[in-house]
């Protein structure tokens, strides 16, 4: 007896449409029409018969559509519309924000960690039941290592007028490392690698600074003779991704600078191509073979620490300031070594 073909059974065009409808909400970024096709087993011209069929027919109250097909990706895709997708949060979303939030554990024992905290604890609240379930074990199936991270567990008192500050356009004054003491307009309060850096004008010289949070002394609001706060006029041509555009990290100089590293290995070479060093970063091959990175950057002080990490793969050949700075490091290095301590 011949061993019958197992097919996926089929429906009658109404449970069809039933299914793509209960099922559609669950495709959170999109149902692709070819994989309803293969589920429900029909054509591609059935599946648009259907869809078009139902264009009319399955609307909100207000007679929109409940569905969108989307062509701009590689595939078509159905989806619900942005004004029928549900505001209670997903799993999926809930899932991206606590990754998210893991990248900012450095900031343990600050006011802006026990906000996220309130953030996360708001946020699981909305998920339904079964959700919380899946997502009990977050904190192991989600995690991040910070590169160096600064302790701020000590520094409320200097983030607490800062964020003030910010949020409500209030002139700083604040005791730096340096001696000097500052009236700041606070622009940006910027993260970069584990740490915490205030940019805005200051009085001194009138330029645009940057300044590290853990080098204050002292952070407070700048008061009038009258007692109320000192409000500025936050610059509507400012932008922080302007700002430090063609920086090398979160130290800005005015004049940029071409910098030339000759890469001596090619597991080095490897490292470096697979990562955004810099937006102007090129590689040209020389003839002998070797790989020459180019960058123009603004500020070269942490582009030398960062040199300094490769050791003897990576030469500067340009700028030459750069250049003798280096060699008279690694000479110094070099002795440190030799002396035997």
């Amino acid at each position: 007896m011949a061993k019958k073909e197992h097919r996926t059974p089929t429906y009658p065009a109404a449970l069809r449409m039933a299914r793509i409808a209960f099922e559609l909400p669950s495709h959170h970024f999109g149902w692709k029409l070819e994989d309803i096709q293969r589920e429900l087993d029909i054509s591609e011209r059935t599946l648009k018969r259907y869809l078009a069929a139902a264009r009319d027919k399955l609307v909100d109250r207000m007679g929109r559509p409940y569905f969108e097909i989307v062509t701009g990706g590689p595939k078509p895709t159905l989806r619900l519309p942005a004004y029928l997708k549900p505001v209670a949060s997903t799993a999926y979303q809930a899932a991206s924000l606590y990754f998210t939030l893991t990248i900012l554990h450095f900031l343990e024992g600050t006011v802006l960690k026990d906000g996220i905290d309130d953030l996360w604890e708001k946020f699981a609240k909305n998920l339904p039941a079964f959700q919380r379930a899946d997502l009990g074990s977050l904190n192991r199936k989600f995690y991040a290592i910070a590169h160096a991270p600064k302790d701020y567990r000590t520094l409320g008192h200097l983030l607490d007028p800062i964020i003030d500050g910010l949020i409500r356009e209030y002139r700083l004054r604040i005791d730096y490392a340096s001696g000097r003491t500052h009236e700041v307009d606070p622009y940006t309060l910027i993260e970069y690698r584990g740490g915490l850096y205030l940019i805005g004008r200051t009085n001194i010289k009138g330029r645009i600074t940057t300044m590290a949070v853990e080098r204050m002394k002292k952070v407070e609001l700048v008061t009038r003779e009258d007692g109320s706060y000192f409000k500025f006029a936050y610059p509507a041509a400012f932008r922080p991704d302007r700002h430090t555009e063609g920086a090398f990290g979160i130290i800005v100089e005015e004049e940029p600078v071409e910098v030339e590293l000759l890469i001596h290995n090619a597991e080095t070479e490897k490292y470096l191509r697979a990562r955004n060093i810099h937006p102007t970063q090129k590689f040209i091959r020389r003839r002998d073979g070797r790989t020459i990175l180019t960058m123009k950057v603004r500020g070269t002080i942490e582009l030398r620490n960062w040199v300094l990490n490769f050791g003897p793969w990576l030469e500067v050949l340009k700028p030459p300031a750069l250049r003798r700075e280096l060699a008279d490091l690694l000479k110094t290095a070099a002795r440190n070594y030799e002396s035997g301590r």
